[in-house]
């Protein structure tokens, strides 16, 4: 099976995430990069404007891979914005497909992660796993929205996070036992 890991990450921790899966996996690692670097007022013109940055590789290029593991941010509940003309990209070509984050500023749940996905793809994505960095703090103090976007992942996090989604790819079929 010929699957991409293709990524895209403000912090870094979805991209390292992505990276050490795809490895794990024996996966390809696509990095997904903006040609301007994406700020607070990127993705706020994106989600009043709908203008979305360009990017590389071109979405085109993911469209080679019999199935696509994207990994990357959810903001305000949606795909962050780099990832939809790949998202797109998997739809037209009705690519199989699967989501994984590693979410800084949810304090919950994405719960409307899967419809924002469906509806960008054209359809559900066959694998989809939600992780929080508030999960990675101590309890006590209560992680803020501040503690948990500005942490960066350890390589013990990473190591950990890595073996849980490759479990889950593997039970759910994603990927080959």
């Amino acid at each position: 099976m010929n699957i991409a890991v293709v990524t895209y990450s403000l912090t870094g921790n979805n991209a390292k995430l992505g990276k050490s899966v795809a490895a794990a996996i024996g996966a390809t690692y696509i990095e997904i990069q903006t040609e301007k670097p994406v700020t607070n007022g990127t993705i706020f013109k994106t989600l009043v404007f709908g203008v979305v940055p360009k990017a590389k590789p071109k979405p085109a290029a993911i469209t080679g891979y019999d199935k696509i593991l994207f990994a990357g941010p959810i903001w305000m509940g949606m795909a962050a914005f780099p990832l939809r003309p790949y998202l797109r990209a998997v739809g037209a070509a009705k690519k199989p497909y699967g989501f994984l984050t590693i979410s800084g500023g949810a304090d919950s749940d994405n719960p409307t992660m899967e419809s924002d996905l469906k509806k960008r793809a054209g359809h559900a994505p066959e694998f989809l796993l939600d992780q929080h960095i508030r999960t990675l703090l101590p309890a006590e103090p209560k992680p803020t929205r501040e503690m948990t976007s500005a942490y960066q992942v350890t390589e013990a996090d990473l190591f950990d996070l890595t073996e849980t989604v490759v479990s889950a790819l593997k039970k759910s079929g994603f990927t080959a036992e």
